[in-house]
């Protein structure tokens, strides 16, 4: 027992402390030093660490500010190297920390300070362990306060009358008898109604309803996230219009805690992918990329929190002896500032000085010092929450003018970095907010002031339109299983209407983008807030040890625009891992004639396939018809050159130019020209063990019919086409009942309720983006599964890539399925 705790054991016995939270702990701590016995109470089961009923925004992000920690560091010596070996972070303030407020990111620099980051629970944990170590402190977990015990008149409070919950059927209530009972119950604890009962009045309350809403998991970054994030740990944000924010931190055991914030009917979402679609409206641009990579260790939880509150204990003229209030249940703040458990440090370190003082008049000692040092933390709440625009500040004039001050005062310190700095202190309430009236800082704010007053007078007069982008950006709003961000390598022009695009493969993915001739890889992104995803077919063999594709312009496409117009070298595109089942068929038991059928950017898998099959089997041939607009648009034609110079005599290549011109090009080895379009009529006479059929459903459908016509069995052909489609609305059919599928076999497993007679794969798109799928027209193969239960009908479709054999096998594409079961489960994958 410390000297202090000594020089008041004698005239102090026991002291109750009701609640185990933070402000339950610290106050146990202080208590310890002028009373013989402390006593703390918890409802919950504190048995082992992790999250607890009585703390349910534990689950989300929490700061133990500047201030908080050299209090905790005080009371509890050595517990931040405890914490630090537990795997907390540490955190260097605006090095290693990133604060954008209302558009404005302070500007970096060392702030002098660094803050400690971990979860609640670890945290919390930590910290009773240091209580229970303490020889005069008893924590009772399981044991609930049921009331309080008065004097004779009511006058002082004289201990809790308790309930344990370990036995119910055997422990009854018993009285716990105290010279002082501290309430650390929160906001919505018991203490109002028990002061009621004791005929005491209830303090004023004051506030602001905020109506916010958090919704928090943890994820696991990529090793090179410090990186990607520039080193920073701990990255806040926290908008205006729209009122949105994010909190980025890093905690204990390599993992990430994200918190996404939202203020009246902008909650964030709870399903994963509305949840990831509202990260990317706030994250900036390095953040979302950040977050594209990120693997999702738990569920969604969320904490409403509809308002701020002030109880103000200090101006009651009655309140009973032997009683406090301490935390929350005095000042709850909005979370997005993460004060609370420093303030409530805060209110500890003035209980001790309320101690020292003596007994009398103790609570308004007390509640008077406490008031003093919630003064600025609850004027730096208020000054960004009636800032919100669905916050109504009515007859708020003097703290909307601080408001507008406190703006400017952000801004200029994006610009300053001494300015900068002294937000950052002010914020970790190790300064008080009138410091940035001190001379030094007023010369530097008005030195910035002129050209900041005068952005600000730009933004208050121009109107305000909702920005709208056009064409493909390459971030896409939510993760997806399978999908990983490549650089790309070298953009080369093909044709004047084609590109080759080549990726980067890190070493770590090279696993993942292991490929079979003839597959396609699929590229994500956005387009005006919705999902695109676009299929491009491989160009090379597996052994040429690069990943290529070919892109063809298409009058209003999407990406392909954006890959002829913007692309550039360096870009990072976000690829699926290759897919489909359009590949060679080789047989090195004997000679093979394979054949095939292409136009446009449907060369693209054939090169490939070609390639692979006159390389794989030395007995085989090979003969391409393939239909291009005229010489200058033949795409991959160095490839095809290159591949009848390396296989003489067995590759042969016909070109069909469908625009008139003055000549053809020359012949040439192995490669010939001719005017108009293929002539469906002359495939069967090559008699060829093996067909691949990839371009428009016109040519397609001609090609596969002439064959089948003339005595070809189906599961010699293979083909490929260009179909896609959009996702389509599932609707309800009448005098059917509902299917309820599971999908399994990519990522975690999805469950819904959909009607029967609707694609499975349309109705899925609904409740999660990150499934494979990319042309939802039968054509890629992407979303192929297998039926593991229930009946289902795939829309009939001559062209489909599966061979009856699969079919037979239960192997459908979920984009052309429909469930006839009342219950299906699909697993994707072959």
């Amino acid at each position: 027992m410390t000297a202090r705790g000594q020089a008041h054991s004698a005239r102090r016995g026991h002291a109750v402390v009701l609640g185990a939270s933070m402000a339950g702990l610290l106050t146990a701590r202080v208590l310890s030093e002028s009373f013989a016995t402390v006593t703390v109470l918890e409802r919950d089961d504190l048995s082992a660490p992790g999250d607890r009923r009585g703390v349910p925004q534990g689950r989300h992000v929490h700061a133990l500010l500047a201030r908080g920690e050299r209090i905790l560091a005080q009371l509890f010596p050595g517990i931040t190297d405890e914490l630090l070996a537990d795997g907390a972070v540490q955190c260097r303030s605006l090095t290693e920390m990133r604060m954008s407020i209302a558009g404005y990111t302070l500007s970096r620099s060392d702030a002098g300070y660094s803050l400690l980051q971990a979860s609640r629970p670890l945290l919390e944990w930590r910290v009773r362990q240091r209580v229970r170590a303490l020889p005069n402190v008893e924590i009772r977990d399981r044991h609930t306060a049921l009331h309080l015990l008065t004097d004779a008149d009511g006058t002082r409070v004289t201990g809790v009358r308790v309930q344990p919950e370990a036995q119910p059927d055997q422990e009854a209530p018993y009285d716990l008898f105290a010279d002082l009972v501290v309430s650390c119950l929160g906001r919505h604890g018991p203490i109002l109604g028990w002061l009621d009962t004791l005929g005491y009045p209830r303090p004023d309350e004051e506030g602001v309803r905020i109506d916010m809403m958090y919704a928090s998991r943890y994820i696991r970054l990529p090793d090179d996230a410090a990186a990607r994030l520039g080193g920073d740990k701990e990255i806040v944000v926290a908008n205006q219009d729209p009122a949105r924010g994010l909190a980025l931190f890093a905690v204990e055991d390599g993992k990430h805690i994200l918190t996404l914030i939202g203020y009246g009917a902008d909650h964030p979402p709870t399903d994963p992918d509305g949840f990831w679609r509202f990260a990317a409206s706030v994250a900036p641009p390095d953040v979302a990329r950040a977050l594209l990579a990120a693997e999702s260790l738990t569920g969604i939880s969320t904490y409403r929190y509809p308002a701020n509150q002030r109880r103000r204990y200090e101006r009651l003229t009655r309140f009973p002896d032997g009683l406090l209030v301490l935390g929350d249940a005095v000042c709850s703040f909005s979370p997005a500032f993460g004060q609370g458990m420093s303030v409530s440090a805060l209110q500890a370190m003035q209980l001790r000085k309320a101690l020292a003082g003596g007994d009398r008049d103790l609570a308004r000692r007390f509640f008077r010092r406490a008031a003093r040092v919630i003064d600025n933390p609850w004027l730096i709440t208020r000054l960004f929450d009636l800032a919100m625009p669905h916050v109504d500040a009515t007859g708020q004039l003097p703290i909307q003018l601080l408001g507008l001050a406190a703006r400017t005062a952000m801004a200029i310190g994006a610009r300053d970095a001494t300015v900068g700095q002294q937000i950052s202190r002010i914020a970790g309430l190790l300064d008080s907010p009138l410091t940035v009236a001190r001379p030094p800082l007023l010369t530097r704010i008005a030195a910035n002031g002129a050209m900041v007053g005068l952005n600000l007078l730009r933004e208050a007069a121009l109107p305000t339109y909702p920005l709208r982008t056009n064409g493909f950006d390459p971030i896409p709003q939510t993760p997806a299983h399978g999908f990983h961000p490549l650089v790309v390598r070298a953009i080369e022009r093909d044709t004047p209407d084609s590109v080759l695009i080549e990726f980067e493969i890190p070493d770590r993915l090279a696993d993942r983008f292991e490929y079979a001739a003839g597959q396609h890889v699929v590229i994500r992104g956005t387009a005006d807030g919705h999902p695109i995803r676009r299929s491009y077919s491989l160009c090379d063999t597996p052994d040429a040890r690069r990943l290529r594709i070919a892109v063809k312009r298409r009058r209003g496409g999407l990406f392909s625009e954006y890959a002829l117009e913007n692309l550039t070298a360096g870009t990072v595109l976000h690829v699926g891992e290759p897919a489909g089942t359009f590949t060679a068929r080789t047989d090195p038991a004997g000679p093979r004639h394979h054949a095939a059928v292409a136009a446009g950017s449907g060369i693209t898998p054939i090169a490939a396939i070609a390639a692979e099959v006159l390389a794989a089997d030395p007995h085989s041939r090979f003969t391409l018809h393939y239909g291009s607009r005229d010489h200058t648009a033949i795409m991959l034609d160095g490839l095809l050159t290159t591949l009848t110079a390396r296989f003489p005599d067995r590759l042969r290549v016909i070109h069909h130019l469908s625009r008139p011109s003055d000549a053809l090009p020359p012949t040439t080895p192995g490669i010939a020209y001719r005017h108009g379009r293929t002539d469906i009529r002359e495939l069967p006479a090559l008699d060829a063990d093996h067909w691949y059929l990839c371009g428009p459903d016109e040519l397609l459908t001609a090609a596969r019919e002439t064959l089948l016509d003339n005595g070809v069995d189906p599961a010699r052909i293979a083909l490929e086409r260009f179909h896609t489609r959009e996702p389509e609305s599932a609707a309800p059919q009448p005098n059917r009942p509902p299917c309820t599928v599971t999908l399994t076999g990519h990522g975690d497993d999805l469950t819904f309720t959909m009607p029967q007679g609707s694609h499975i794969l349309d109705a899925a798109l609904t409740h999660r983006e990150d499934l494979p799928y990319s042309c939802l027209g039968g054509s890629c193969g992407t979303c192929i599964a297998t039926v593991c239960s229930g009946t289902v009908r795939m829309d009939e479709d001559p062209m489909t890539p599966l061979t009856p054999a699969e079919v037979a096998d239960g192997v459908v594409l979920a984009c052309r399925s429909v469930p006839e079961s009342d219950s299906v489960t699909l697993r994707f994958g072959h």
